[in-house]
This record gives C-alpha cells, structure tokens and sequence, in this order.
C-alpha cells in the first residue's frame, strides 16, 4: 500500500467534507466498497463525508499517481484540481464523472513535466490552499511547482496553459506555500533550501531574477541554499546577519529536504481577532508594512519543518537565519506543520514517530503546549493507550479545519480527525503582541534593525 499524498478540507462546508488522495495502487478496496470492478485503483482522488466515515462520497481516477489537490478556488465544490506525478495539472467535474475533464498541458505549451509538489491560490494563505479565498472568475490565480524548480501562474478560469512562470535556479522544489499578503510564495528544495518568489521592487542587486512569461515582474530570493550542513553559502540581503551568524555559530536553515513550509492565515476569523488601532497593528504584526519584500511582525512568521529532524521558524522580513530551530526529541523526520487558521499564535507539527505537537508562540517560545513527547494519533483507535511507539505509523499530513476546531491527521492508510479543545481555538486577543515581546526579549527580533 502507499500512503495518502494530501488533504484537503472544503471551504465551504469546513466541518463535513473531506478531500483524500492516493498516490499509487491498492491503497482502498474502492471497487469492492462500490460495488463497481470498473474503477481504476491507481490515482485516486476520494471525497469523504464525515457522516459517512467508512465509504467516500465521491471518487475521481486519473491514471497516475496525485500528489496534491484541492477544490477549485472559484467553482468549488463542483471542481475539483489535482496535480499528477507526471506533471499534470487535472480537472474532475462531480456533475459528470469520475475521470478528468481537463487536463494541462505539457512543458512545450508551458506546463510541468517533472512531478507536481505544491498548489496553492494567490490571494489567500489559509491552510487549505485558499480555495474560496483568492478571488473571483477569470481574476483568481492559482500557483503550482514542480520538482525541476518550475512555478507556474494560473488563471482559474484557464487551467490548461500557465500565464506565467518561474525558474528557481539549482533547486529541486519539495514544497510550496503562498507568503502573508498573498502575492508572493515559498517554496523549500529537496536539499533544505528556502526560497521566496516575490514582486520585484527594482531596487535589490542581490536577488535573481527571475524568467516569467509575463505578467509582474517577478524575483527569486534565497533565504538558505542548502545542501551545506547548515551553512548558507549564497549571498542574500541580510550579509551582515549572515557574517555574525556564522561568528556566532548559529543555525543557519536545514540540511535536508525541506518536508512543509507553513504561513499564517491572512483570513483570521473575526470574531477571534479583534479590531486594532495603526499603532496596534504595527506592533502586533497584524498591520505592519513590509520589509525585504516580506510582511513584518508576527503575521510574517514562516514555520518550515524537514527530513533532517528539525522545525525552524523564520521571520524573513528581519533575517535570512531562522529565528527559532527545534529538534526532535525522537530523531525522526517532521513531516508537516501547519498555522491554525483561527488562532494567532498556534501552530501544529507532525513527526514520522506518529505523533502530533501543538505550539502556542504566546505561552512558550522553546516547547509545545501538548508536552515533549507529543499527541500519539494511533492510540487514539488503540485498546493500550501505552502502545509501543516503535509500532505507530508515521504522520504523512495535517491539516486544521476552517473554524480550527478539528484537525484531519493522515497516518498510514488511516485518517484522523481530532476535535481539539476551546483554548486551542479560541484566541483571547492579545496574542500577537504576546509573541512579538517574547521575541524581543529573547533578543531575536530587534525592529531598529529593519
């Protein structure tokens, strides 16, 4: 069996639909399940109800493995988007069936011709890739990246031919997150590097530029090349953080494969934020302008999670260095980590030891909230709550419901859906200005700097 590529809840009906994929054979007895021999078992996209937890509600083939999909940002829940390992970009229509009715094109028309590692919407940065957030008709772009170092631009209303892309020199692309603000995005490479594709100012002589088709005029800026230990070797705004850095000995990004890349949600929910004043927001980070091309205060915080047993959080609007790096107690790989959409100083990290951590910024700034040794999700359906942890299967993805009061937990062939509880959701308000002061205090963030 293979385990599932992605999740995926729907923005519409955040507390009952569920998006799955596979990305080989055999991962469900679908045919039997329906009732139906005729259905394809490799490249399975499956639509689960949590009503009906042990069948799902609909079932998309493709033919080729699907690494990542999601609900299309502007006609969903009709339409669903996948991209394949073959580099497709896919369609499927739940009016009309279960095969694509639309697939893209190859890498002579502009499309991907290397797997697919990332799709998300400009416009919006929410953890479910911005479906229903990032603008309406033929206006809402979609961003994807494939593991050759291509980044190709969207336009929803035409899936078939990129309007634009990218080349992110020397990287092979792992992972893709669209950045605070919503304009640019982030990807990490399979050699732990960190790279942000962002609008051009026309003023910075040390950032690549980038070969785009069209459109704005788009830059690459390499946080971490990677592949070095630790050690950044490329030279980057921030040259004068990079030296002390290294007098310093500090960590300087990861040294494997860059596993997830997570930004906080421009989309808070309103009724968990309050209102702030300019001077409020700017020191809070809600509202904060820009700096280096990347939006400042807590909003602006970038968590990246990799093979190389660690989790680091990056504030690229001050430093090219990770402010924060943790590592696992277990030595495993991080396999995901994600912001909560509702609460401002929440994240969530799963570990291929098979267990889930809860981080709150605003409490602690060096251990999470859910203990050292994490939540174990498989003994959560086991009869010994004691079970051995060399027996747990290892986390493949999280992801938080809309209203943050669930999170789907891919394990295995299993998925999870934890209901978490009231002080996980629910934001009292001031947590934003709580993060930024222990950041200050801690001295790793100094705002006269910027």
């Amino acid at each position: 069996t293979t385990d599932p590529a992605t999740r995926h809840l729907s923005p519409r009906e955040p507390s009952s639909s569920f998006l799955g994929i596979t990305t080989g054979t055999n991962q469900y007895n679908y045919a039997s399940a329906n009732n139906n021999g005729n259905i394809p078992n490799q490249g399975l996209v499956a639509i689960y109800n949590l009503t009906m937890p042990t069948r799902p509600e609909h079932i998309f083939c493709s033919g080729c493995p699907i690494l990542h999909s999601q609900f299309h940002p502007t006609e969903h829940p009709k339409l669903i988007v996948g991209g394949a390992a073959s580099g497709q970009i896919l369609v499927w229509d739940a009016r009309v069936g279960r095969y694509p009715v639309q697939r893209s094109s190859g890498s002579s028309m502009g499309g991907h011709d290397c797997e697919v590692v990332g799709m998300a919407v400009l416009g919006d940065n929410s953890p479910d890739g911005g479906a229903g957030g990032g603008g309406s008709g033929g206006s809402c772009t979609m961003v994807t990246a494939s593991s050759d170092g291509k980044v190709n631009y969207w336009s929803a209303s035409n899936l078939r031919e990129p309007a634009e892309h990218v080349m992110v020199p020397k990287a092979n692309l792992s992972c893709l997150r669209v950045l605070p603000g919503g304009e640019g995005v982030m990807c990490g490479d399979e050699r732990g590097g960190l790279h942000a594709i962002i609008a051009s100012s026309g003023n910075s002589a040390s950032v690549a530029v980038a070969g785009a088709g069209g459109g704005t005029r788009k830059v690459v800026k390499t946080l971490h090349a990677g592949g070095d230990g630790g050690w950044s070797s490329s030279a980057s705004d921030g040259t004068d953080d990079l030296d002390a850095s290294l007098e310093k000995g500090v960590d300087m990004g990861h040294f494997g494969m860059v596993t997830a890349v997570a930004t906080r949600s421009s989309a808070m929910n309103a009724g968990n934020s309050p209102r702030l004043s300019n001077k409020e927001a700017t020191s809070s980070g809600l509202g904060g302008g820009s700096s280096r091309g990347f939006l400042r205060g807590v909003g602006g915080l970038v968590v990246t999670t990799g093979v190389d047993w660690s989790t680091k959080i990056w504030a690229p609007a001050y430093s090219n260095v990770p402010l924060l790096s943790y590592l696992s107690n277990s030595y495993d790989y991080m396999c995901d980590a994600q912001w909560s959409p509702v609460h401002p100083s929440i994240f969530a990290t799963a570990s291929s030891n098979g267990t889930v951590n809860i981080w709150n910024l605003a409490t602690f700034l060096d251990k999470p909230i859910s203990g050292s040794k994490g939540i174990p999700i498989d003994n959560f359906q086991s009869t010994s709550p004691s079970a051995d942890p060399a027996a747990r299967q290892g986390l493949n993805r999280i992801q938080w419901s809309g209203d943050g009061r669930r999170m789907a937990v891919a394990s295995g062939d299993k998925l999870h859906v934890l209901g978490v509880g009231e002080d996980i959701w629910k934001s009292k308000g001031d947590e934003d200005g709580k993060v930024m002061n222990n950041l200050h205090s801690r001295g790793l963030i100094q705002e006269d700097k910027v």
